[in-house]
């Protein structure tokens, strides 16, 4: 088989970030039909206003439909949350970054404290509205020590199954998921759902630490870490399950390569190469059945969103992932892919 079509796929969670960081990787996603915009940039998107104003930028520029991911911060209020939904309903989902677990969290609100904001869960859950969870915790709530990257997940694995057990109909997604412990939960909650993203096929732990756990590789570096092989193993057999669970979402989140070496910034650009390594990652499985259903029908069956109408072709044909892609290095930089989109 040397070309492939598949319907449109969707990509449920990037950071489209805004500026000229924006504009420099913005028209990359047109080849999907909706893209969750995630809100968490340095001045959170978190209420009407700023909802309005970051999603008629976005669509000034683009052929896809944005939802917006809005924050759930510590200036969030059920009465705000009423004026979100009702104006655009279908077109924001709420994004919880607990305090202090990645980019520009320092608004988020700590996960003993979640309770206190129930009100805009039944909210959500009254309205189906998806709840879109990073599920980490950074430090332990009993000693206030710090919890080691690669195990911040799965420590966070009582909290979302507690949350799952208050909402049971809560529509939950478990973001990036990362590990064998958060895909077993999803798997025995019917409200709980997990999107991939391919940083967690493509990497494992040992690529981007080393085994006294310094970083070492900062282009690899994006939250959650990478896994070691038992957990991704987890993930690869999720994605290659069928399971209507699990589906594709990018997290692609660029910086600046200055930015990104300086400050060991987290976030991967992946925007390049998601769907052509997908593609090849469902081929070497023998698994090119399960490519569509993943990028293009799972994630909108979860969210009650149409499937898209229009297709796109992938060829065999290789080429080679860019050094540095407008001031960026592209994830799997130099590599060279096995599958190409053509239309």
């Amino acid at each position: 088989m040397t070309e492939i079509s598949i319907r449109q796929p969707d990509d449920w969670h990037a950071h489209l970030r805004i500026g000229s960081l924006s504009e420099s990787v913005i028209d990359l996603f047109n080849v999907y039909g909706r893209v969750v915009c995630m809100g968490n940039l340095a001045d959170p998107i978190d209420n009407l206003h700023k909802i309005i104003s970051y999603r008629s930028n976005i669509l000034s520029s683009v052929d896809f439909l944005p939802i917006i991911g809005a924050m759930l911060t510590k200036n969030s209020t059920l009465e705000k949350w009423i004026k979100i939904t009702n104006l655009l309903y279908g077109r924001v989902f709420i994004k919880y970054l607990p305090e202090g677990v990645t980019t520009n969290s320092e608004s988020g609100i700590a996960w003993p404290e979640l309770e206190n904001y129930y009100p805009i869960l039944e909210l959500a859950q009254d309205r189906r509205i998806p709840f879109l969870i990073h599920a980490e915790i950074d430090r332990d709530l009993k000693t206030g020590e710090l919890i080691p990257e690669i195990a911040r997940e799965k420590a966070a694995v009582p909290y979302v199954e507690k949350l799952a057990r208050d909402f049971p109909e809560l529509i939950i997604n478990i973001e990036h998921v990362s590990t064998r412990a958060m895909v077993d939960l999803i798997m025995t909650h019917d409200n709980l759902s997990g999107s991939i993203s391919p940083n967690h096929l493509a990497h494992r732990y040992e690529d981007v630490f080393d085994e006294q756990g310094n970083l070492f590789n900062v282009h690899k570096y994006f939250k959650p870490v990478a896994k070691a092989k038992y957990d991704q193993a987890a993930i690869i057999a999720a994605a290659l399950s069928g399971d209507k669970k699990f589906f594709f979402a990018s997290d692609s989140a660029p910086h600046y390569q200055a930015d990104k070496e300086k400050f060991q910034k987290a976030g991967a650009f992946n925007a390049l190469t998601n769907l052509t390594y997908l593609c090849e990652f469902f081929a070497e499985h023998n698994a090119l059945e399960k490519f569509e259903p993943f990028v293009s029908e799972s994630g909108a069956r979860r969210y009650g969103f149409p499937l898209n109408d229009r297709t796109i072709k992938f060829r065999r044909e290789t080429w080679t992932v860019s050094l540095i892609y407008r001031g960026i290095v592209p994830d799997l930089a130099g590599r060279i892919m096995k599958w190409k989109v053509i239309e």
